[in-house]
């Protein structure tokens, strides 16, 4: 999965788009796959049930790839392709794949570090009954934080902060950026967050470990999360949809006849979901306050 994922994004670029409707299609059909491709390498991490120390080691060499990209290729190729753009020269083809082939190494290592870290955090989840809560919690603060001017949605406006969620952040793929493609009918995929990749396998760690319908969720989570991409890029009139709300409704809907609360834990999950509404909205005006001036 993790080379599907290299070849959508190194060679997306590159296709040729002559028309829109190509785009059209080609848009729709590489966010399919690219989000099947990351909801699959998820799961497969999750199958696999791997020991703690080896998930850290893992966990800690993407870690290292990322800050070696980071520190070290990142800062190269930028003055590579500083010195050829000051020269008047036009990028070449081998320069073009260089910085999308960086790009992606270091977006493949966030994805990895963070499916890692979703399958050690697995491990606290003993019982069914803990999904719904943790389910509702992620997607009551994704809603916040994506359409209700939240902490994500003040990071990405704020050009102080801004770089900051970007590295937080995996490119998504594109059609026809480059190469023989006309621009104007380029596609870009939108961007998803580290948060959507760490919770979509710790969620179907969870299912796995616990012997719940992983089958089931994770085809509901490749369907709904290529739909909320798919309706930012072509329903612009549409608000865009967050994407930890999908994931937790893709794992909780097909699994409710495993949670069995008694009156006194509902009554104590309504309490819990009233203190994380008032503790999200004290997040947003702390953190607001907490932002540099535009």
């Amino acid at each position: 999965m993790l080379l599907l994922l290299a070849a959508i994004n190194i060679g997306g670029p590159f296709l040729p788009v002559p028309n829109a409707l190509f785009a059209i299609w080609g848009g729709v059909n590489l966010t399919v796959l690219y989000v099947g491709a990351v909801v699959l390498f998820g799961l497969g991490v999750a199958r696999r049930q791997l020991p703690i120390r080896l998930a850290l080691a893992g966990l800690a060499l993407c870690a290292l790839i990322w800050l070696g990209v980071e520190n070290g290729l990142w800062p190269y190729l930028r003055s590579v392709l500083r010195a050829a753009r000051e020269s008047g020269a036009a990028p070449s083809t081998a320069r073009q794949m260089a910085f999308f082939a960086t790009t992606t190494l270091q977006d493949l290592a966030m994805v990895s570090g963070a499916t890692f870290a979703g399958t050690i955090l697995a491990r606290l989840i003993r019982h069914p009954n803990m999904i719904g809560p943790i389910g509702f919690a992620i997607a009551l603060i994704d809603i916040w934080g994506v359409l209700f001017g939240g902490i994500v949605s003040q990071m990405l406006a704020n050009k102080a902060t801004q770089p900051i969620a970007e590295r937080a952040m995996a490119a998504g793929p594109s059609i026809g950026a480059v190469g023989a493609a006309r621009p104007e009918y380029s596609l870009q995929i939108p961007s998803i967050g580290v948060g959507d990749f760490l919770f979509i396998a710790l969620l179907l760690s969870v299912l796995v470990n616990l012997a719940m319908n992983w089958k089931t969720s994770a085809r509901l989570m490749w369907v709904f999360v290529s739909f909320a991409l798919i309706s930012i890029v072509f329903l612009p009139f549409f608000p865009h949809l967050p994407g930890l709300l999908f994931i937790a409704a893709a794992v909780v809907l097909p699994n409710w006849k495993y949670f069995r609360f008694t009156r006194e834990e509902l009554f104590a999950l309504l309490y819990a979901g009233i203190f994380v509404l008032l503790l999200t909205i004290g997040l947003y005006f702390g953190f607001k306050a907490m932002l540099p001036a535009k």
